[in-house]
């Protein structure tokens, strides 16, 4: 009586569809001193780690341009207005809806990372998850003495990815 039962379970085990995991990029980057972009090395597989990665202004200096990621779980386009800020450049947008924001921590050279690692939880659960990134560069002008003051918010592209196996 058991071997249709397994029959039947195995007929339906091999109907599943397997999710592949897929990165695709959207909207696009302005540019402050230099095009901003985002980049993902490997798949969001489960159980593997994903880098996601930034190109664009680094500094740590009287000009501080610190990367900062943000990840969300819905896409968007809200365009930034230039002139909200002495140096915003145009064409800049806000391409998620972001939920985490994650600034990127100073390194031994004295610039800021440019690259995020995060390991896919094995968890068959997330197969189809669909979440996305992008970067902010946060520009601080400081002069000789204090004050320093916000100079501008230039963004990235984004990044769609979905989990799969």
């Amino acid at each position: 009586m058991r071997t249709p039962i397994i029959v039947l379970f195995s007929l339906f085990v091999a109907a599943l569809p397997a999710q592949g995991a897929t990165v695709s990029f959207y909207g696009a980057g302005c540019t402050y001193q230099q095009p901003l972009a985002i980049g993902v090395q490997g798949l969001p597989q489960l159980g593997t780690t994903v880098g996601i990665t930034y190109s664009g202004p680094n500094l740590n200096t009287s000009l501080q341009v610190q990367p900062v990621l943000a990840l969300g779980l819905g896409a968007n386009n809200i365009p930034i207005p230039s002139g909200i800020l002495p140096q915003q450049p145009v064409g800049c947008s806000v391409w998620i809806d972001p939920i985490v924001l994650y600034p990127m921590p100073v390194t031994t050279t004295g610039l800021f990372a440019t690259r995020y690692d995060f390991v896919v939880p094995n968890d068959p659960t997330l197969t189809g998850f669909v979440f996305v990134g992008q970067w902010l560069a946060i520009a601080v002008q400081c002069g000789f003495v204090p004050p320093c003051w916000l100079d501008a918010l230039p963004t990235s592209d984004a990044a769609l990815l979905t989990v799969g196996i």
